[in-house]
């Protein structure tokens, strides 16, 4: 289980792809400069920037081959690395100039583009107060403050936009998911979110009287559409799931499948209890029809087939084909009734 208080990357591939090559890139170019380009630094500071870009080097790999448990524990170790290579690198060097600076924009785009605002932010502060100590270690003149001010605004600046960018994303990517997982007009979730939910209850061991699918559809409702026109057959779906939902249980799930026709998944519920159920929707549909301002009511009537696991099917495509055979049981017995069908008519194929 993930620790609550370590950052989750915005997209976990995207992030590690990123941070990879973040490291193996940075990190090997402070490896070769270092060990290659004489720059007059002594033989431990030489030891200590080899050393930190030898661990983001490992930790770049680590992101990639890693589990997705030892992954959260390395987000934010990556720009945070990033940050102290950069700036040891520069005091080894002695060079605090602004071409030297600059390079601490990658730890800080990496942690602002795909870790959460707060990580985000403090990759920044630690990168705007290393470059601090750098600049006023080496050069603590005018121009080197000059040039220390502006880096670190660009860093807070990108840090600010990148941050705004990627909670719109978010927030645009909820509402998205939320649009898919919901029907606008009955307002009931859609048909992937009921398969997610019975997938789940079909995998639950059988100790609780097992899983029923029930199917509803609205009994001539292709007449109700042309003879009062396609709002009020809209107005009657809306009527339809208000009704179902005011008869369901606190674990049920209720979708629109589509046109007229609705779904009831009922986890935990024998057969006898779902025909049960079944039956008193038909009776408060029937119970409840949909009120108009200036018009006289319009009577409804559903045909509800009812299917059970593990009575009828273990896997949800053979659910819902029992399911669909009921509905259809009841449609030919004549409407406004529930419908079944034996075990054996469906396992036998």
């Amino acid at each position: 289980m993930r620790p609550p208080s370590l950052p989750r990357p915005r997209d976990r591939e995207t992030a590690a792809r990123f941070g990879a090559v973040l490291c193996l890139v940075a990190g090997g170019l402070s490896v070769t400069m270092t060990s290659l380009v004489p720059q007059g630094m002594s033989t431990g500071m030489k030891a200590a920037v080899i050393g930190a870009s030898l661990a983001m080097m490992v930790v770049g790999i680590l992101l990639v081959v890693a589990g997705e448990r030892l992954q959260t524990w390395l987000w934010l170790p990556v720009p945070i690395l990033g940050v102290l290579t950069i700036v040891l690198s520069g005091l080894a060097s002695r060079d605090a100039s602004a071409s030297g600076q600059v390079f601490l924009c990658a730890p800080v785009l990496f942690a602002a583009s795909q870790l959460p605002a707060a990580s985000a932010w403090l990759v920044t502060t630690c990168a705007v107060v290393a470059d601090g100590v750098l600049v006023l270690s080496v050069t603590p003149s005018g121009d080197a403050a000059v040039d220390l001010l502006y880096v670190s605004v660009a860093l807070v600046l990108s840090t600010w936009l990148l941050v705004r960018a990627g909670e719109r994303n978010a927030r645009l990517t909820d509402r998205l998911r939320e649009l898919a997982a919901v029907d606008p007009l009955t307002g009931l979730v859609t048909r992937r979110v009921l398969d997610d939910a019975a997938r789940s209850a079909l995998s639950v061991a059988d100790g609780d009287g097992g899983t029923a699918l029930v199917l509803l559809d609205v009994d001539e409702f292709k007449t109700i559409n042309d003879t009062w026109g396609h709002p009020t057959g809209d107005a009657v779906l809306v009527h339809l799931a208000d009704t179902v939902r005011r008869h369901g249980g606190p674990g049920d799930v209720v979708s629109r499948l589509g046109g007229d026709e609705l779904a009831l998944l009922l986890p935990g519920s024998t057969h006898e209890a779902a025909r049960r159920r079944a039956s008193e929707l038909v009776e408060a549909v029937r119970a409840s029809p949909l009120e108009r301002a200036h018009d006289e009511p319009i009577a409804l009537t559903i045909s509800v087939g009812v299917a059970h696991a593990p009575t009828h099917a273990v896997d949800l495509r053979r659910l819902y084909a029992a399911a669909d055979r009921a509905l259809y049981v009841a449609k030919r017995a004549g409407r406004d009734q529930v419908g079944s069908v034996p075990a054996e008519v469906v396992t036998s194929g």
